[in-house]
């Protein structure tokens, strides 16, 4: 069964998901987001709410990836927090009133933080840059063309780029996986 899909502005986000939960059919499911790049630049962040006959109903709404915030919906429902916090670490939205405390990485600045976002489409994915991929072994795969695999950034472009470098272009990662060897 298809989902109900219904958009919202962030200044909405909280009375939208409210409404929802408020009809006793439905039961909070999950929260996550998807990054935009490539379409616009956005994050887009989900909220789902289930029916026991496994419809349910999404609330979408759009924040600007220079700075991704949301008010929090965890004073709505209860079982949220989870799901903010992970997307807060993932994905780098802000949820205003939310719980602050890292939930799956080392807290930013400490040893072993990834340094970035590992959910958005322009972190780099240092193992699959430096990990041979298996078709580059020889054989039959070197008879025909090949594309990159996904998540592995063109060396030209991603190479070893210097700290004070900054951040990587997003029209440098939209083509990322694409690429022909």
């Amino acid at each position: 069964m298809a989902d109900e899909v219904r958009t919202s502005t962030p200044a909405d986000w909280v009375e939208a998901a409210a409404t929802v939960y408020a009809d006793h059919a439905y039961a909070f499911d999950w929260l996550g987001a998807c990054d935009e790049i490539g379409i616009a630049d956005e994050l887009r962040v989900v909220v789902r709410f289930a029916r026991t006959d496994g419809s349910g109903v999404r609330i979408e709404t759009r924040v600007a990836r220079s700075d991704p915030h949301l008010p929090t919906l965890r004073h709505v429902i209860a079982g949220v927090t989870w799901h903010e916090r992970e997307t807060s670490e993932l994905y780098g939205i802000a949820f205003s009133g939310g719980d602050p405390r890292p939930l799956l990485l080392p807290a930013a600045g400490a040893p072993g933080h990834p340094g970035g976002y590992p959910l958005r489409k322009d972190f780099v994915l240092g193992a699959r840059a430096v990990t041979p991929w298996p078709a580059d072994s020889g054989g039959a795969e070197d008879a025909r063309r090949r594309q990159a695999p996904p998540g592995v950034p063109d060396p030209a472009a991603w190479g070893h780029r210097p700290a004070e470098a900054g951040a990587p272009d997003p029209a440098e990662v939209i083509g990322g996986g694409r690429r022909r060897r």
